[in-house]
């Protein structure tokens, strides 16, 4: 199947994913008929470096509920006090995840996979999900005119994605570059039941790490 990077497609395409230019932009993912919001950006040298050094640390992971207060301002997360870039980038996605949602509290999760972590087309049971590689390949999203969501998981008895009739004729998938932040839209997203966004992870390579952080509004 032919595949697009953010760089590819134009922010005015009409489809259910969106690509930003700036972070205001982000609020698209309130248009109904959006469900996948992209901003593409490149890694400064420092985030960069932060994250190669992370990412050298087998099993890193990093799981905590940040409280976000009235002035946006919050601690960095305590596992990354030694690496200031990295920490100063979560610290900045997190108040403008919290800013856009209304969130005061927000899941963190930073994680050095060395596998694909679902490595299948699929939705999450969630409202909002906020992901950017640090590391690595980016996540992969499908549009809603190119998916049967019919033929989503058990119902594509474990054939290929590009094979199981999940992928309409013509289907491109989207994958998302290093650093680019991605918006998913999740099935508790109010009156998105049934369409969630349809997203997987990127194949890796042997011995390929990826650094990846993921965001949820928890209050």
């Amino acid at each position: 199947m032919p595949a697009t990077t953010a760089s590819e497609c134009h922010p005015c395409d009409v489809s259910s994913v969106r690509h930003a230019a700036t972070v205001a932009d982000l609020a698209a993912v309130f248009d109904s008929s959006a469900n996948v919001v992209l901003l593409p950006r490149r890694l400064a040298s420092g985030v960069k470096a932060d994250a190669e050094r992370t990412a050298a640390q087998k099993g890193f992971r990093l799981v905590e509920s940040v409280e976000v207060s009235a002035q946006g301002a919050i601690a960095p997360p305590g596992m990354l006090a030694a690496l200031p870039a990295l920490a100063a980038d979560v610290v900045y996605w997190v108040e403008a995840f919290a800013e856009l949602t209304g969130a005061n509290l927000v899941g963190v999760r930073l994680a050095r996979l060395d596998t694909a972590m679902c490595p299948r087309f699929h939705t999450d049971r969630v409202t909002l999900r906020c992901v950017t590689t640090y590391l690595g390949p980016g996540t992969e999203v499908l549009a809603e005119q190119d998916i049967d969501h019919s033929w989503l998981g058990h119902a594509a008895k474990g054939r290929a994605d590009e094979c199981s009739g999940l992928m309409r004729q013509g289907a491109q998938v989207v994958r998302a570059a290093t650093g680019d932040v991605v918006l998913l839209k999740g099935e508790a997203w109010p009156g998105n039941a049934g369409r969630g966004a349809v997203h997987r992870s990127p194949a890796q390579s042997a011995n390929e790490a990826r650094l990846v952080l993921t965001l949820e509004p928890l209050r």
